[in-house]
């Protein structure tokens, strides 16, 4: 019996931490034509998790500033299921105040700058919460999403920036902790 509980303790020591991978998207142009006054925007990702599971996304701004601050200068993002087109696409905001995807998809996020020029960018990212996660992964399921960013002044960026992080468990960790179970149920059964 201590054999058998000592090869279980040697195996659980041997596996292999669950698979990790990072992924990012950028995109095109990658500064979203600095997110002009006078336009909202979408972005139409092709990829899909492809079994993995999706623990961490986040979406970056790169030295991102408003070129002059007035009132209800506003960056909204949303995450849209089903964006009207692959790649980034520009449409004409006659709004130009408020949210143009607010009844389009779940708000990631928006953003005022304080201060605007002339001082310095800042780096902007937007985390998602678990909410956020779980409309991203039901989204991405089956291989398209995207973002919808209406910026209610002129944004001038370095650039946008997705990082998705998905991990898979390795057949060895649950072929392990399936036999780890077996061995507990023996002993169990062994002390009866």
């Amino acid at each position: 019996m201590k054999k058998l509980i000592s090869l279980l303790a040697l195996l659980t020591l041997m596996v292999a931490p669950a698979g990790a991978s990072v992924f990012y998207f950028q995109p095109n142009p990658v500064d979203l034509s600095d997110l002009d006054h006078y336009h909202y925007y979408s972005w139409g990702i092709n990829w899909q998790p492809g079994g993995e599971e999706v623990t961490s996304v986040s979406l970056t701004f790169r030295n991102i500033q408003d070129w002059i601050v007035e009132p209800d200068d506003i960056l909204y993002i949303n995450l849209l299921d089903t964006p009207p087109g692959r790649g980034v696409h520009a449409y004409y905001d006659y709004r130009e105040i408020g949210n143009a995807w607010e009844n389009a998809g779940p708000l990631i996020g928006s953003w005022s700058d304080p201060l605007g020029y002339p001082h310095a960018p800042v780096d902007l990212t937007f985390t998602f919460d678990e909410q956020q996660l779980a409309y991203f992964n039901t989204f991405a399921a089956d291989g398209y999403f995207g973002f919808g960013f209406d910026s209610d002044c002129h944004y001038f960026n370095d650039g946008v920036e997705l990082r998705v992080e998905t991990a898979v468990p390795e057949p060895l960790t649950l072929g392990l902790f399936s036999l780890g179970l077996v061995g507990l149920g023996l002993i169990k059964r062994k002390k009866h």
